[in-house]
């Protein structure tokens, strides 16, 4: 009954129900006044055979019940009224039977209800390709678990949607720099965020990144909690996102760059690079968490472990590993129990100098292990 009643109510909203019921108070007020121009109760006409003249008028019907001038011109009057006001009124109850199906269709309720999920903002030419790898390298998501923000054309969209990989997949048609659109896609409850701009409209690179920044920005305000990596076209945008401690900053160019001048150096670094990056064996560079009971422990033994018992090459730690708000939280939190002064202004300033995702790679065996840092393995995907 409660899901019933809150379809109603959406429904009400959805057709102005408001504004349907001053058309009708006024049309009611207009039958009154002829009603009352006629002579009121001595009249031989009814209160209710008035207001079905002017109903009947209305639909096509002679409008001759009176010869009275001002009632006629009254009547005139309600005449034109209601065939704009319950033209109104047949507009609005159409359009919100279409604005319903637009919306099942688009999955927007679905989308505002959605927790835990995954949204990529933007749209790059093998955006299929690309989600497609999301899903395989996190084998408990599904596509359904997966909201495309963008502006991309129908033709494109159809061409997902299609597809039968992507069954289920929310589309949000959309400005991903507007606060509302990203309230429609439930941004405060997602919980990772992939910005990857938009170039189908030839932008310059600097506006498609400025984009980016701000939609990066208003992700992290929305939800601090949230994992954001942005890819970005040009440096000064990729210093900005790192100047907002944004987690993840993708800077194609450096990539590129880089596989370019030491491919000069080295032969075979370009196939080398594919192997870590994953070239279709399933074997990749993975960053897994360090378990609680190796906390405390020293690299080497980690190193150790991974390699008799996985078969598994360690290749360092990620230090301060995760969201910024968090680790800090955790910081200051741990900060409070102490009773020593000393080790709470040591961690006051960690916290200022924190930088989030730091490798660490062959580090010295000797290293402790923590609970904030995270083990870089080369092996199989898991």
């Amino acid at each position: 009954m409660a899901k019933l009643g809150k379809k109603i109510i959406n429904f009400f909203k959805l057709i102005h129900l408001r504004t349907i019921l001053i058309i009708i108070v006024l049309f009611l007020i207009l039958s009154l006044a002829i009603y009352l121009a006629l002579g009121g109760d001595a009249s031989e006409d009814s209160f209710f055979d008035v207001l079905m003249y002017n109903i009947l008028a209305i639909m096509g019907n002679d409008y001759q019940f009176t010869d009275q001038p001002v009632a006629r011109a009254l009547g005139i009057f309600i005449l034109t009224f209601g065939v704009f006001g319950f033209s109104a009124i047949t507009g609005y109850i159409s359009s919100a039977f279409v604005a319903k199906k637009l919306n099942q269709e688009r999955g927007v309720r679905k989308m505002k209800n959605m927790k835990n999920h995954i949204i990529i903002c933007g749209w790059k030419s093998d955006m299929k390709i690309l989600i497609t790898e999301i899903l395989r390298k996190n084998k408990n998501l599904q596509a359904s678990d997966i909201i495309l923000i963008n502006n991309a054309d129908d033709l494109k969209m159809q061409m997902v949607r299609e597809d039968e990989d992507m069954k289920g997949l929310n589309i949000l048609r959309g400005d991903f720099t507007e606060e509302q659109t990203l309230l429609a896609a439930n941004a405060k409850e997602a919980s990772k965020v992939l910005i990857v701009g938009e170039n189908q409209d030839n932008l310059d690179a600097e506006l498609i990144d400025s984009r980016v920044f701000v939609s990066a920005l208003l992700f992290r305000n929305l939800n601090p909690k949230c994992h954001i990596c942005a890819e970005i076209k040009t440096e000064r945008y990729k210093n900005y996102l790192e100047a907002q401690n944004c987690a993840e900053v993708i800077y194609t160019e450096e990539y590129t760059r880089y596989i370019l001048t030491t491919s000069t150096n080295y032969s075979g670094m370009s196939k080398v690079m594919s192997s870590f990056l994953d070239n279709g064996d399933g074997v990749s560079v993975q960053i897994a968490p360090v378990r609680p009971e190796w906390i405390g422990r020293t690299y080497g033994e980690l190193f150790a472990w991974y390699k008799q018992n996985q078969g598994i090459l360690l290749l360092g730690v990620l230090k301060n590993m995760g969201v910024e708000k968090e680790l800090k939280h955790h910081i200051l939190s741990e900060a409070q129990k102490s009773t020593n002064y000393g080790e709470i202004i040591r961690k006051l300033k960690d916290v200022k100098t924190l930088e989030t995702n730091e490798p660490c790679l062959n580090p010295d065996d000797g290293l402790i292990l923590e609970s904030s840092m995270g083990a870089i393995i080369l092996g199989e995907e898991v």
